[in-house]
């Protein structure tokens, strides 16, 4: 399925991380309202697709809140090392919170950081995630450049990602939703009315299926598949490191 893009002109990603910032504090307690509670079981089937081996060095790249970090460690039993990267400070101090209420402070922790100059060297990680950040990057090529970069021989970026249903009555239905319905509930929590009218303009303007595929093949990922979930509303993009 190729993108579909319904609006031509894209907000600008340019300083992105502020805005996460000023909604931090409801940020956990939106995801769950405005998915119904299926962002949840989205982070737990990345899982699923980790790399087959013990002892994983995982980077999280936009980890926010670090609700990815946590359930790739908790899932998966097979994570030795994870960090959690973002440029959002109050995003990752309630990330830090979340590792330390766990006692997984010697195991999990959290870094500054920008996608487009991950502060990573060469080959150091077994995987790599990112979870409904990919498309706040621009240029999103840079970042899956250095998300490959950064990858060890065998590896695997695992990227979670809102996209469009194929099924025409599901987008419309979807569409409305997140045109309409979604901004509003969201301003009113958060106190933020820009944060959830960006939230739906990026995701609409933002190649999905088969067109970011080809952006990760383009970028060095090799045996790239796209595995759809609750209709196609949201993807994981899944690309090999060989």
């Amino acid at each position: 399925m190729k993108s579909e893009q319904t609006n031509s002109h894209p907000p600008s990603r340019e300083d992105v991380h502020k805005m996460f910032d000023r909604i931090a504090p409801r940020y956990d307690l939106l995801n769950r309202l405005l998915s119904f509670g299926r962002d949840v079981s989205w982070r737990k089937k990345v899982a699923h697709y980790l790399p087959h081996k013990d002892q994983l060095a995982l980077l999280d790249v936009a980890t926010g809140t670090g609700d990815l970090l946590v359930s790739l460690y908790s899932r998966s039993g097979r994570v030795a090392t994870g960090v959690g990267m973002d440029l959002a400070v109050k995003m990752l101090s309630i990330a830090q919170k979340k590792i330390a209420a766990k006692n997984l402070g010697k195991i999990l922790s959290v870094t500054i950081g920008d996608a487009r100059t991950i502060p990573f060297g060469d080959g150091t990680f077994d995987a790599v995630t990112i979870a409904f950040g990919i498309r706040n990057v621009d240029p999103v090529e840079k970042a899956l450049a250095e998300m490959y970069r950064v990858l060890s021989p065998g590896g695997k970026a695992l990227i979670l990602e809102f996209s469009l249903p194929e099924n025409i009555l599901m987008r419309k239905l979807y569409l409305l939703y997140f045109r309409y319905i979604l901004p509003i509930i969201g301003a009113f929590i958060s106190g933020d009315s820009y944060a959830y009218r960006y939230l739906n303009r990026t995701v609409e303007t933002f190649p999905y299926g088969d067109d970011f595929c080809s952006l990760m093949k383009q970028a060095g990922f090799e045996n790239v598949i796209g595995h759809r979930l609750t209709f196609g509303v949201a993807t994981i993009y899944e690309g090999a490191h060989v």
